[in-house]
């Protein structure tokens, strides 16, 4: 029996390694040289949404600068999901994803560099609006503008699974 070379065993553990998503935490989204002004935590609520489009809530801060080293890449990343549309079973198919609960609801979306336009390969069942999820898949910097809100990522996600805390 001949045992692979440590040529081979070391490529196949680097393509591993690649096909591996890379789990990501929202700050990584925002510039390098920009991260020093980030703020993580959400702004308060506003419960103006009544007053429509104009209202407070509906007012998206528009930083549109990303992280280039992320277009391409596959991901991991844990948020929230604002369903965008759904599938003729009921199964969500596209969303935003959002760092924290309640937004684009109950306060002004996150900027565009904190707002990930996600499209699922295979519509997934939204179990719990208040729960938060990790998706999966490839990152790119294309912007995406809704009623909604703009996003300067989109991800072309292949799994979703609840985060477990």
């Amino acid at each position: 029996m001949r045992l692979p070379s440590l040529a081979a065993v070391l490529f196949l553990a680097a393509t591993a390694a690649l096909a591996q998503p890379k789990t990501i935490d929202w700050v990584e989204l925002i510039p390098e040289d920009a991260r020093d002004s980030f703020d993580i935590a959400p702004p308060p609520p506003t419960h103006d949404y009544l007053s429509g489009e104009g209202g407070l809530a509906a007012q998206q801060l528009m930083d549109f600068r990303v992280n280039s080293k992320l277009d391409g890449q596959q991901v991991r990343l844990p948020g929230f999901i604002v369903p965008l549309e759904l599938d003729a079973k009921g199964l969500v198919t596209e969303f935003f994803l959002v760092p924290y609960f309640g937004a684009c609801i109950h306060v002004p979306p996150p900027p565009p560099n904190q707002l990930v336009y996600v499209k699922m390969d295979k519509g997934i069942s939204l179990d719990s609006m208040y729960s938060a999820y990790w998706i999966t898949g490839r990152m790119s910097t294309q912007r995406r503008d809704t009623t909604l809100g703009a996003a300067a990522y989109t991800l072309a996600g292949t799994r979703a699974e609840e985060y477990k805390f």
